[in-house]
């Protein structure tokens, strides 16, 4: 009865040692497999959410600039010859167009679901080689932001006594790209144009920056 025990417990340890070695065959595998395609996978999150950003700060600036117009935002007084000798910004106005470009804009990310990207299996291999080859392998990617918004203005000449006024909305979003194996910071910072006029005559010395007059 002892050696008969003996032979069952020696079958049974060498069925335990051999599914303990295909684990830990699994495990190493498994680890391998991630740290070979998380450059690759990383790149592809980050420019899938980049996208994604880029794409909602210009439609949500559409959205909104569809209701203002350069008169809006600045207010030009001219003398009775029509040359202008003021130029001032109005100052609420623009405060709401930012408070509503970051409000939409949060909202708009906060709000997008999950999406996938996919990833050839090849490229899984770690192998230059295989790269890009095989089925696809979809893994899901979920993005997050925080916007900060700002306006800056620039004149540029265009002819003799002749310019452009050109005011921006300068997006500063911080990205969060929540992967199955980790986090993803990216900065994403978006220059986009809300109004410009030409300006026939010398600028106003009495015309103050934008900037800076929101930022007091």
């Amino acid at each position: 009865m002892e050696k008969i025990y003996s032979r069952k417990k020696l079958k049974l340890s060498k069925k335990y040692r051999m599914v303990l070695l295909v684990l830990m065959i699994a495990l190493f595998t498994v680890c391998y497999l991630i740290k070979a395609i998380e450059p690759t996978f990383n790149q592809l999150c980050l420019s899938e959410a980049k996208a994604t950003a880029t794409k909602i700060v210009n439609e949500t600036i559409d959205e909104i600039m569809d209701k203002y117009g350069y008169d809006d935002l600045i207010t030009t007084i001219k003398d009775k010859d029509g040359k202008i000798v003021s130029m001032q910004a109005n100052i609420a106005t623009m405060n709401k167009i930012i408070s509503e470009i970051s409000l939409n804009i949060q909202k708009k990310i906060d709000s997008k679901e999950s999406r996938d990207i996919s990833i050839r299996l090849g490229t899984f291999t770690g192998i230059t080689l295989l790269s890009g080859r095989g089925p696809k392998v979809p893994i899901r990617i979920s993005s997050i932001g925080n916007i900060d918004t700002e306006l800056s203005s620039e004149f540029t000449s265009v002819g003799i006594n002749q310019s452009i006024h050109r005011i921006y909305a300068v997006i500063n979003c911080r990205i969060d790209v929540l992967t199955p194996f980790n986090t993803i910071n990216s900065q994403i910072d978006e220059k986009v144009m809300l109004a410009e006029n030409l300006i026939i005559g010398n600028i106003p010395n009495n015309y103050f920056d934008i900037g800076n007059l929101l930022n007091k």
